[in-house]
């Protein structure tokens, strides 16, 4: 008999065995980060992680955001060091990686310039460039020289490069159309010259802190608050904005431009162009004629789908001639440092920004901190709705076209030599918007693919399993989980 029972128990215990372990299986495994380098990584945080169960009562499927957690903790494991990834929704956390160490963003540090422009100058605000004289012209001829006065415009530009840039997206201020208004108005002869005034902003024409090579190699225009063609040089025939390099003289630039302009409809002007002394006094000049741009609003949306590094710091430097009466990018930066401080009710960043376009090296942010300026306006605010969209325009044109992100993201691109960040606004399985922030900081950013990297972090967030949608038994039970 006892040799009977013992193979019974033997055989029982078997079996109840299999049923668990074929229970366990069924729970899918977590996703696998796609290829990058191995690197040391601080220790990850998730609101929830996921457990695992030896009963053999039935599995309850886990909640969306038990397996959310998995799966990030999953593709950050290998991130870089010098990383940190936030997503959050509806205010809270649902996974964060260092989430408040601090990091080079490269081009996410326009979003906190954007919000101070929006928040200083109003979306409806405009650049003004007038032409003035002591006198008005008498019989079409005016007895002195033409000043044209810098309004601080980003976009100011012949019409060539006014071609280019609305080609971008971009709403230029044709400089051209200024020289036409005033023939048009019965100007025939200019005694003296055209000279232009550049006091808007402080003599700076770069940030300090720019590594001298980028500035050579035009990373960003020569800031001028006369400037034609974003201080770029340009010659006749262009036909691309790419490769082109700071013009070195901008303001004398833009005076010789705009005497060709009023000569090409046959003004007269016997005097050579120049720029006007710094201390010159124009009170009592008379206005003849002047040019506006199109309203912030569409700068912002060019600035930031286009990661536009000129116009980031012209706005900069209004945004200081706004909250101080100094236009120099460290007034802006500020001014940034408390409007954000402001509008978030709390303050935002530790320290004032380096520039407005994130060329600087010295620039630091957290990934805490880009999602606090991104929850301001939140994803249906006016910031989210000027950032490029995956797959359909801006710098996200022509990345992830491939992948199910494509058209439901919408976010701030960063790239400098070792930095590749991300942040924007997701569209979930269930329809509702989430908030993340990515930066990946190192040398070896180069040897991995970045990119993969982050279309896979998106295709997490917007494919997760919904069970609600799915149809999973356990619906009910995570109806309301996010």
């Amino acid at each position: 008999m006892f040799r009977i029972f013992v193979p019974l128990v033997l055989l029982a215990v078997a079996v109840a065995t299999l049923l668990v372990s074929n229970q366990l299986a069924d729970e899918p495994p977590p996703a696998q980060p796609l290829g990058v380098a191995e690197a040391d990584f601080p220790l990850l945080s998730a609101r929830r992680l996921p457990t695992l169960t030896t009963s053999a009562t039935p599995v309850t499927a886990p909640s969306r955001e038990v397996t959310l957690g998995r799966d990030l903790t999953a593709l950050v494991i290998n991130a870089p060091a010098r990383s940190c990834l936030v997503v959050r929704q509806d205010g809270e956390d649902l996974f964060v990686k260092d989430p408040d160490v601090p990091l080079t963003p490269a081009s996410l540090q326009k979003l906190a310039t954007a919000h101070a422009a929006m928040s200083s100058l109003g979306p409806d605000h405009t650049f003004r460039t007038v032409a003035i004289a002591e006198s008005g012209p008498v019989n079409g001829i005016l007895p002195s020289d033409l000043y044209l006065v810098g309004g601080g415009d980003p976009l100011l530009a012949t019409v060539e490069y006014a071609s280019l840039l609305a080609a971008n997206g971009a709403e230029p201020t044709s400089l051209d159309e200024l020289a036409g208004n005033l023939v048009a108005g019965g100007l025939t002869r200019i005694e003296g010259g055209v000279i232009t005034v550049q006091t808007r902003y402080d003599e700076a024409t770069a940030v300090a802190s720019w590594p001298p090579e980028w500035i050579q190699a035009g990373a960003a225009g020569t800031l001028n608050p006369v400037a034609l063609n974003q201080g770029f040089q340009t010659p006749e025939g262009i036909v691309t904005t790419a490769g082109l390099l700071p013009e070195p003289e901008p303001a004398l630039r833009t005076a010789a431009l705009f005497d060709d302009m009023l000569e090409a409809r046959a003004v007269r002007i016997p005097e050579r162009p120049g720029v006007a002394a710094p201390e010159r006094d124009f009170s009592g000049y008379v206005e003849l004629g002047s040019i506006d741009s199109a309203p912030l609003s569409s700068y912002l949306r060019f600035m930031l789908a286009e990661s536009d590094n000129t116009t980031a710091e012209l706005l900069l430097k209004e945004v200081g001639l706004a909250w101080s009466g100094t236009g120099s990018t460290l007034d802006g930066a500020l001014a940034t440092l408390e409007l954000l401080a402001a509008d978030a009710g709390r303050p935002v960043l530790v320290f004032p920004p380096a520039d407005g376009s994130g060329l600087s090296p010295e620039n630091e942010l957290s990934c805490r901190q880009v999602t606090d300026i991104l929850e301001i306006g939140g994803p249906d605010g006016p910031l989210a709705s000027y950032l490029p969209v995956a797959g359909e325009s801006g710098t996200l044109r022509n990345r992830f076209t491939d992948s199910t992100a494509a058209g439901r993201v919408r976010a701030k691109t960063g790239s400098l030599p070792g930095v590749s960040s991300l942040a924007g606004f997701v569209t979930g399985s269930d329809g509702r918007p989430i908030t993340f922030a990515a930066i990946l900081n190192g040398e070896r950013l180069a040897s991995i693919n970045a990119d993969a990297f982050l279309q896979q972090l998106l295709e997490i967030l917007v494919d997760h399993p919904n069970y609600v949608e799915t149809g999973n038994s356990s619906a009910e039970s995570v109806a309301g989980e996010g």
